[in-house]
C-alpha cells in the first residue's frame, strides 16, 4: 500500500511538457514510477477532413522545437498520397533543412538541457544548474553552445524561408529553389558549428572517462533498438530502411 507520492513537476531536461510521480510504500521503498507526457493536442481529431496538401503546415504546429520533422513527415505522407517522387534537388534540400533541424535540437539537448548536468555536476545547486549556470561556469562554451543552435536555425531559414514551422516543402518537392548567395551565407557558418560540436563531442568522451562507474549502473537494462538506417546499416534521418533489432542486436 503506497504512502508517499513525491511529484517531480515539471521535467526540465526534455524538449516538451512532463512529470514524474514515485510511489513510495510504507518503508520507503520505490513501488511504482510513473512518466507522464502531458502534451495531448488533439491534432489527429482536428485534422480530419482536411485536405492532404494542408498537412505540412498544420502538423509542425505539434512543436516549436523540432517542427521541420514533423513539416517533413508531412510531405513525405503527402508524396505518397499522390504517389510521386520528389526531384532529387528537392530531396536533397529537404534534407538540408532536416539537418539544419537536427543541429539545433541536437545542440539545445546536448548544451543548454545536458550541458548543466555534464558540466556542473548531479550534485550543484538545482537553482544554477541550467543555463545561468553555465554562463558562470564556462560563459565563452556557453555562447558558442547558443551560436551553434543559432545556426541550425538559419539554416532552416536560409532553405525554408522561416526559422520555426517552416512552409516549403509540399506534396511532390518544394516550393522554391535554393540560390547561390544563401548557400554561401550557410557555408560562412560551417567551421565554427563544427569546431563547437568537436568541443561537445571531447567534452562527453571526457565526461565518460570520468564517469563510467555511474554510467555502467545508471538506467541499464537490455533493450532493443528501432530506427531508420541505410541500405550498410549506418544512420539515417531522413528517408531509410525502417531497421528493428533484439537486445543482443539480432535483426528482426
Amino acid at each position: 500500500m503506497s504512502t508517499k507520492k513525491i511529484t517531480i513537476e515539471p521535467v526540465t531536461r526534455i524538449e516538451g511538457h512532463a512529470k514524474v510521480t514515485i510511489h513510495m510504500n510504507d518503508v520507503d521503498k520505490v513501488e511504482h514510477a510513473y512518466f507522464h507526457v502531458n502534451e495531448f493536442r488533439g491534432f489527429e481529431k482536428f485534422c480530419e477532413g482536411r485536405m492532404f496538401f494542408e498537412m505540412p503546415q498544420i502538423t509542425p504546429r505539434i512543436c516549436g522545437i523540432c517542427p521541420v520533422s514533423h513539416h517533413l513527415a508531412a510531405a513525405k505522407a503527402g508524396d505518397k498520397v499522390m504517389g510521386v517522387e520528389p526531384p532529387r534537388p528537392a530531396t536533397l534540400l529537404r534534407e538540408l533543412m532536416h539537418m539544419g533541424q537536427i543541429i539545433q535540437s541536437h545542440g539545445m539537448h546536448f548544451f543548454e538541457l545536458a550541458g548543466p548536468d555534464l558540466i556542473l555536476g548531479f550534485d550543484s545547486d538545482p537553482a544554477l544548474r541550467n543555463v545561468v549556470g553555465l554562463i558562470g561556469a564556462d560563459p565563452g562554451l556557453t555562447v558558442r553552445a547558443v551560436e551553434l543552435r543559432k545556426y541550425g536555425q538559419d539554416i532552416i531559414y536560409q532553405v525554408g524561408g522561416r526559422r520555426i514551422h517552416p512552409n516549403f516543402a509540399v506534396p511532390g518537392g518544394v516550393n522554391h529553389a535554393l540560390t547561390i548567395e544563401k548557400r554561401d551565407h550557410m557555408l560562412s557558418g560551417l567551421e565554427q558549428a563544427q569546431e563547437t560540436t568537436l568541443i561537445g563531442i571531447q567534452m562527453i568522451k571526457d565526461w565518460a572517462d570520468s564517469n563510467i562507474a555511474d554510467i555502467e549502473k545508471f538506467a541499464v537494462f537490455d533493450t532493443g533498438y528501432f530506427g531508420l538506417v541505410t541500405p550498410e546499416n549506418a544512420l539515417e534521418l531522413y528517408d531509410g530502411n525502417i531497421r528493428l533489432v533484439d537486445k543482443d542486436l539480432n535483426e528482426l
